[in-house]
């Protein structure tokens, strides 16, 4: 009898951790990747805070970090695997590359002149791939004091996952 009361908690205790090994991955699926937006405009909104402000720190935490990038983007692109084989490393030394000089430069042209965000759109067809989509053309539109509006190609393509936005890069 005692073995069998052995074997029921043994049970017991295996199923539930399987139960929460399942519910963990479930979990780690849906949750919101840090720094990931409601919508687009929250993005073009926070990114135009941070110019003004000339806060490098803020434009870098709005984009993909190097974990997401090489965990989940990097291995649904066509080019991480055969023929082509690129390594992940190597398409996020580029990217970040890309990315720091992008970030320098735009807060070195627009930093500090108290724009006002009016708009953001995507330009090019949207891609998708194994959990995410990328809006792609993406179109910046920005309000300076005097009122006049401009239209900046400074973004590069936004990352959308679970319903959550981040830019993937900056242009430089």
């Amino acid at each position: 009898m005692r073995r069998s009361s052995e074997l029921t908690v043994h049970a017991s205790y295996s199923f539930l951790i399987f139960m929460l090994v399942c519910v963990g991955f479930v979990g780690c699926e849906k949750r919101a990747w840090n720094n990931s937006l409601d919508s687009p405009d929250q993005l073009g909104l926070l990114v135009v805070d941070a110019l003004n402000r000339k806060d490098i720190e803020q434009l870098n935490r709005l984009r993909v970090q190097r974990e997401e990038y090489l965990n989940w983007i990097w291995p649904a692109f066509p080019a991480s695997r055969p023929p082509n084989n690129f390594p992940g490393d190597f398409a996020w030394s580029n990217l970040n590359k890309k990315c720091n000089t992008g970030m320098k430069k735009w807060i070195a042209y627009f930093g500090g002149h108290n724009l006002k965000f009016v708009d953001i759109r995507f330009d090019r067809p949207t891609e998708t791939y194994e959990g995410f989509q990328l809006l792609r053309g993406t179109v910046l539109t920005l309000q300076n004091v005097a009122g006049e509006k401009r239209e900046l190609k400074i973004l590069g393509s936004v990352v959308v996952k679970n319903g959550r936005y981040k830019l993937l890069s900056y242009e430089d």
